[in-house]
């Protein structure tokens, strides 16, 4: 099984969105079988009837066509809207770290390429003891950082971009979203070249406003060559 990790510079940024789109241009591909999973998801919705709704949740299951169960796709929920374990411990509860990994397992002999998309930043804690960073490197999948489009989004971007290279992990590129409209902002018009040439890799497209995905060459972004088995062979350096 392929797998691809969605990480981003900040909350917010629409790493949820992006992982949806990539989905639905896998799944373009009859002959692909794709999966998404969120391996903890924390901050929910109340409906009028009470009940709790997770957006992020929904977000990938309508992106797989609903094909999978909810439970296989976001086995951990926590209803307050913060870091997994301040909102597991807010419950009472614990995030699972060993359901982290197994959620995992589930796909492999269902999928040819699983898109895992993280909570948060990089480095959002995730359990009592490790952040998204400890818990992709266990992983070893290629990195697409989502960040967000406009000023201060170079200065994002490579701090991300550093830290994950920290990891030896393959850096997949970078894709740039505009979650909030930006419509004077000029900065928009050069982050993609700047994030480049400082960065030293692809920008793989830009997401401006409730508009399509544009990749950056002109055709379409080959997501599943980007995508490889786990390497399981990044380093943890000493934060300490």
């Amino acid at each position: 099984m392929r797998g691809l990790f969605i990480t981003g510079t900040d909350t917010g940024v629409g790493k949820t969105w992006i992982t949806g789109t990539i989905a639905r241009q896998l799944l373009q591909q009859d002959e692909l079988t794709v999966g998404l999973y969120k391996p903890v998801c924390s901050g929910a919705e109340r409906r009028d009837d009470g009940t709790l709704c997770w957006p992020d949740l929904e977000h990938l299951y309508s992106a797989l066509k609903e094909k999978y169960s909810r439970e296989h796709i976001c086995p951990q929920l926590f209803e307050a809207p913060l870091a997994p374990p301040v909102a597991a411990a807010a419950e009472g509860t614990q995030v699972d770290a060993e359901l982290l990994l197994s959620g995992v397992d589930w796909w492999r002999s269902r999928v040819d390429l699983l898109v895992i998309e993280g909570v948060g930043g990089w480095y959002c804690p995730l359990t009592e003891t490790e952040m998204v960073a400890d818990y992709v490197t266990t992983l070893g999948y290629p990195v697409v950082i989502v960040a967000r489009l406009g000023l201060g989004t170079i200065n994002h971007t490579l701090l991300t971009l550093e830290a994950v290279r920290a990891r030896r992990l393959s850096v997949a590129g970078v894709v740039l979203n505009e979650a909030v409209s930006l419509a004077d902002d000029a900065s928009i018009e050069t982050n993609a070249e700047e994030i480049e040439k400082w960065g030293k890799t692809e920008v793989l497209g830009v997401m401006r406003h409730r508009q399509a995905y544009l990749p950056r060459n002109g055709t379409e972004t080959d997501w599943f060559s980007l995508a490889s088995p786990s390497s399981a062979g990044g380093t943890r350096p000493n934060l300490g």
